[in-house]
C-alpha cells in the first residue's frame, strides 16, 4: 500500500489530537473553591490532610484559607501577616509557617498556624526590613529555613522555641542583589535548596545549605529568576521553576549539577510532586497551563489547559486523595483536578 506525505501528516495530526484529548479527558473532573483575594501559595497538611492557601494580595485581611479535603470546602480564614508568600507544614509540630513578605509594613513576621485550632499560635518577628519570602520545614533536626528577600540571609528557627538560632548570608550571584526566596529541604541528603530570584534583575542561582553546618556547599547556576521548587524523594532531584526563561531547572542532590532543562510554557512560578505517579506539576502563570513531567525522563508528558485556570500561581499535591489544588491568583479561587 503506498501512502503519501499528505496521509501521513493527516495521520500524525490524528494522533496528536487524539492523545491531547485523553490527556485532558483524564483531568476532566475539577472543583472550584472561592477562597481569598490573589490567592499565591499552597502548602498541604499530611495531619489533618488539609490544604493551607496563602493570600498574598488580600491586604485587607492578609489570610489564609484553610480547605478540606474531604469536604472541598473552606473551614476557617485565619489572619497573619501581610502578603503570605510560601507556606511550609512542620510534620513535627503540626504547625504551618507562613512567610509574611509585605510584613515589613507589618513586623517583618512569620506566622505560626497550630493545625488543631486553625490559629496563630506564635509571631516570630525578623530584622526590620528584611521582606521573609521563602519558608520551609527540615525534618531532620525539625528546623524551619526561612529566606529573607531583602537582607539576602536565610534565618534558621526551631520549632521547639520559634526562636532564630542562626542566620546564614546568602552571596551575590546572578545579576543585581541576590533574592532568595522560595526553599525546599532535600530528606535525602539532609540539604536546603535556596532560589536567587534576582525579582527584576534576573538572578540565576540555586543555594545549596546544609542542616548540620548551616553553611553553604553549593552554588548551582540555573535558568533566569529560579522560583518555585520541590524535591523528588523517588529520584532524589530537585526541580526549580526558572520564571523568566520558561524552563524548569532538574537538579541531581548527589552532584548538585543540572542533569536536564525543560522547556515549560510561559512564567512557570511553583512546582509540586506527585508522589502517586512519580510526576512533577509545573503550573505557569502567563500561559493559564500546567506541565506534567515524568521524573523517570525528566521529559514534558502532558500540558494541562482549562480547567479554570486563571493566573495559576500556587500548586500542592495531596497524597490523601492524589489530587492537585492549584491557586488562581487572578479569579481568587483553588482550582481541584484529580492527579
Amino acid at each position: 500500500m503506498k501512502i503519501n506525505l499528505k496521509d501521513m501528516s493527516l495521520f500524525f495530526i490524528f494522533i496528536v489530537l487524539t492523545l491531547t484529548l485523553s490527556l485532558n479527558g483524564a483531568y476532566a473532573k475539577t472543583i472550584t473553591i472561592p477562597v481569598g483575594t490573589g490567592p499565591g501559595p499552597v502548602a498541604f497538611d499530611s495531619h489533618m490532610n488539609e490544604i493551607f492557601v496563602g493570600n498574598f494580595n488580600d491586604f485587607a485581611g492578609n489570610t489564609v484559607s484553610v480547605i478540606s479535603d474531604a469536604t472541598d470546602k473552606v473551614i476557617g480564614t485565619i489572619t497573619v501577616g501581610y502578603g503570605p508568600f510560601q507556606l511550609a507544614f512542620d510534620s513535627h509540630m503540626n504547625e504551618i509557617f507562613v512567610a509574611n513578605v509585605g510584613s515589613s509594613f507589618n513586623g517583618n513576621t512569620v506566622s505560626v498556624i497550630s493545625d488543631a485550632t486553625n490559629t496563630v499560635t506564635a509571631t516570630i518577628t525578623l530584622p526590620a526590613d528584611s521582606c521573609p519570602n521563602g519558608v520551609a520545614f527540615d525534618s531532620h533536626l525539625n528546623e524551619i529555613f526561612v529566606a529573607t528577600g531583602c537582607t539576602n540571609t536565610v534565618a534558621v528557627i526551631s520549632d521547639a522555641t520559634n526562636k532564630v538560632i542562626k542566620t546564614i548570608s546568602v552571596p551575590r550571584a546572578g545579576y543585581g542583589e541576590p533574592s532568595p526566596a522560595p526553599i525546599s529541604f532535600d530528606s535525602h541528603n539532609n540539604e536546603v535548596y535556596v532560589s536567587d530570584t534576582g525579582y527584576y534583575n534576573n538572578g540565576y542561582a540555586v543555594t545549596v545549605i546544609s542542616d548540620s553546618t548551616n553553611k553553604i556547599i553549593k552554588t548551582i547556576t540555573v535558568g533566569f529568576c529560579p522560583f518555585g521548587n520541590a524535591f523528588d524523594p523517588h529520584n532524589d532531584e530537585v526541580y526549580f521553576a526558572n520564571f523568566e526563561s520558561a524552563s524548569v531547572s532538574a537538579i541531581s542532590d548527589s552532584t548538585n549539577t543540572v542533569i536536564k532543562t525543560i522547556p515549560v510554557q510561559g512564567e512557570p512560578n511553583w512546582v509540586a510532586f506527585d508522589s502517586h505517579n512519580n510526576q512533577l506539576y509545573v503550573v505557569n502563570f502567563a500561559s493559564n497551563t500546567v506541565s506534567v513531567i515524568n521524573d523517570a525522563t525528566n521529559r514534558i508528558t502532558a500540558t494541562l489547559t482549562g480547567f479554570g485556570l486563571n493566573g495559576p500561581w500556587g500548586i500542592a499535591f495531596d497524597p490523601n486523595t492524589n489530587r492537585l489544588f492549584i491557586s488562581n491568583f487572578y479569579s481568587n479561587d483553588v482550582v481541584v483536578i484529580p492527579g
